[in-house]
């Protein structure tokens, strides 16, 4: 993996900054800190998560097949879907009949007491 390098200021910018304007010297400042964070971001790589709205959570299913189950999300609004990422035992989430919120997934299942893990957006 490339690693992200810092931007590099000519010797005009960085050796007589008291001889700049306020200005120049703040814009100096601000783009060396962007560069570090910058820097951090692509340096740890930029996940999944970084890019889209998304919250990641575990469900298990009720112990009676079809039963609906809830699920707190932080997504932050209704969740438009979700992808089942990993599971522990044969079967299928699906929707459940209460309609979901801007805090609670609803989801029912046809396997019993498995857990699915899921991306929620």
């Amino acid at each position: 993996m490339t690693l992200y390098q810092e931007p590099n200021f000519p010797a005009i910018f960085t050796e007589n900054q008291r001889d700049m304007r306020p200005f120049d010297r703040d814009l100096i400042n601000v783009l060396g800190n962007w560069g570090l964070v910058l820097k951090a971001i692509l340096d740890r790589g930029i996940s999944f998560d970084d890019n889209i709205d998304i919250r990641r959570v575990s469900v298990v299913s009720h112990g009676t097949p079809g039963t609906e189950v809830s699920v707190a999300h932080t997504l932050g609004k209704v969740p438009v879907g979700y992808i089942v990422y990993g599971q522990t035992a044969a079967g299928s989430v699906y929707d459940g009949t209460t309609t979901n919120t801007a805090t609670t997934l609803y989801l029912k299942s046809d396997a019993s007491s498995a857990t699915f893990r899921l991306i929620v957006f």
